[in-house]
């Protein structure tokens, strides 16, 4: 503990913990890096070991680290969402020291994150991090945001309630385990900014900033957004803490930069945020501030070369959200997309089309293939997209009566993605998915939100 007993001469003061040392940031994010880390392993021990147990989305190529990983500083062992999660937290250090070149580190060069938008998100955590709580609360948003992925979270909920909440999506889990008492981390909060956080877990709950940026939603899922009307800093809190989500994203992969916030996905989140902003103020309805995303990405890859897509277009539109859920951004991809979209059979082309211009309204709720961005973002070939989008076009599809106070149905391929995509079954043989069933459906969103 030498590096403690400096930093405490170093400033004269005597911080006991992580929260402490939150009143002298540079001083905090200046420590060694293993250092730094094992100062949040004690403050959050007990979320970082449920993270442990997290399940995690990996693609069939094996990790070999260079360096050892955070989670290996921390418990001799990789696990990928403890990864995940330290790393944001350490992008979350490159951002304060103004650490650019940290930040990008092994970025691809062509798609490389450049200094002025890091210049903006410096300038978006200033504003958000205005005293040492304000840095504490982040700092505890980055550990419990994927605490939801832990099953045992659920069985605990369940084991208090008698209610299996494990089908949920995992910031669904997370607000109802909330609820109970078990994110005791939140209760170490000053009330106001516990509230600002407890507000963008209930926001979570029922809309993602990856999902709408992928248009892996549906417009009806930005409803939570009217709540944040006269809370800003709730939202901006949970915004931030996003950005820093995605920086971490690759940590189980690279755990040496914010591998997976390049330029086109921090763009994305730049129209996320944006799109969010005009539903917020009132000066775009639900399906305005959604299809903002879809022109957005009409546009870019417009400007590549590709035919221009018009959202007013229920053809277009269908496309385009295909588009952006398989994270299309060059002109060579979208050719393969727009080609295979044409080459469909007509029946399963209609189901898509209608499918995916649904906004999710009483009597016509609409389905979220939660997972099928992750899926579809690692194709490269006509024929196993065309697979993957007559598997889609079934998990879309609703033959069953719906209750009418349903808005939103979420079906994850998170388990077609374990047992046929992490294996290599879909590379070797893409037509596996025909005997392959949807999976459940689980409601998202009603009428009356609890």
């Amino acid at each position: 503990m030498d590096w403690f007993f400096k930093f405490i001469c170093s400033k004269q003061m005597v911080p006991q913990s992580l929260r402490d040392a939150c009143a002298y940031p540079d001083s905090l994010f200046a420590l060694p890096q293993d250092d730094l880390l094992r100062m949040v392993y004690q403050e959050f021990t007990n979320d970082l070991d449920r993270l442990k147990r997290a399940y995690s989305i990996r693609s069939c190529q094996q990790t070999s680290f260079t360096t050892q990983s955070p989670s290996y500083i921390l418990y001799q062992a990789d696990y990928d969402e403890v990864n995940r999660t330290l790393v944001g937290f350490l992008a979350l250090r490159w951002i304060h020291l103004g650490e650019y070149e940290n930040f990008v580190g092994s970025q691809p060069p062509n798609v490389r994150l450049n200094r002025e938008p890091f210049e903006w998100i410096r300038e978006f955590y200033s504003k958000v991090i205005v005293d040492a709580d304000a840095l504490y609360t982040l700092i505890t948003s980055i550990v419990i945001n994927d605490l939801g992925k832990d099953p045992q979270l659920a069985s605990d909920y369940q084991n208090i309630t008698g209610v299996d909440i494990a089908d949920l999506n995992h910031d669904a889990i997370l607000l109802k385990a909330f609820t109970v008492g078990l994110v005791q981390s939140l209760e170490k909060l000053p009330v106001h900014y516990k509230d600002d956080l407890v507000r963008g877990i209930e926001l979570g709950a029922t809309f993602n900033f990856g999902q709408l940026a992928q248009a892996e939603n549906v417009p009806a899922c930005l409803s939570g957004l009217l709540s944040m009307k006269d809370t800003p800093r709730s939202f901006n809190f949970r915004f931030m803490e996003q950005l820093l989500d995605i920086s971490g994203a690759a940590g189980h992969m690279d755990c040496t930069c914010a591998k997976k916030l390049i330029q086109p996905i921090f763009d994305s989140y730049r129209n996320v945020y944006d799109a969010c902003q005009s539903v917020i103020a009132g000066t775009s309805n639900l399906r305005e501030g959604y299809d903002l995303i879809l022109s957005r990405r009409a546009q870019f890859l417009h400007e590549k070369g590709f035919p221009l897509l018009h959202v007013n277009d229920l053809h277009h539109r269908a496309l385009v959200r295909l588009l952006c859920m398989g994270n299309v951004t060059t002109r060579d991809k979208a050719d393969m997309f727009k080609d295979t979209w044409d080459s469909l059979e007509t029946s399963v082309r209609d189901k898509l089309e209608y499918a995916l211009n649904l906004d999710g309204v009483s009597g016509r709720p609409a389905v979220q293939a939660t997972y099928m961005p992750a899926f579809l973002s690692q194709i490269g070939d006509k024929e196993s997209l065309t697979c993957a989008w007559r598997y889609l076009a079934r998990l879309m599809t609703l033959e069953e009566s719906i209750d009418l106070s349903v808005l939103v149905i979420e079906r994850s391929m998170l388990s077609v993605m374990k047992q046929y995509v992490e294996t290599g079954k879909f590379d070797k043989d893409p037509t596996v998915l025909e005997s392959i069933d949807v999976p459940e459906g689980v409601v998202a969103l009603t009428t009356a939100i609890d």
